[in-house]
């Protein structure tokens, strides 16, 4: 039994992306265990390069970064990196 260092709270499991994280139900932290970060970056990065494989939604991309300063997929990367 994982707890929250947070809250002392049991941490449930929670399934992204195929990979098992765990979450706190009362502060809605999450914990991940070791090499769990690196698995969903590359996932990300898998779903990223499908995204930009789709000419309309490559198109879109470049619209939104001409008003905003990052992409959606640039801000999870510089997130963690």
């Amino acid at each position: 039994m994982k707890l929250c260092p947070i809250c002392g709270i049991e941490l449930r499991p929670r399934v992204v992306y195929d990979i098992e994280i765990d979450q706190c139900p009362r502060c809605g932290g999450v914990w991940l265990d070791g090499g769990e970060l690196n698995k969903l970056l590359t996932k990300v990065r898998e779903y990223r390069d499908e995204y930009y494989s789709y000419e309309e939604f490559r198109a879109w991309e470049e619209e939104y970064k001409r008003r905003k300063k990052k992409g959606v997929f640039e801000f999870f990367e510089e997130l963690f990196d």
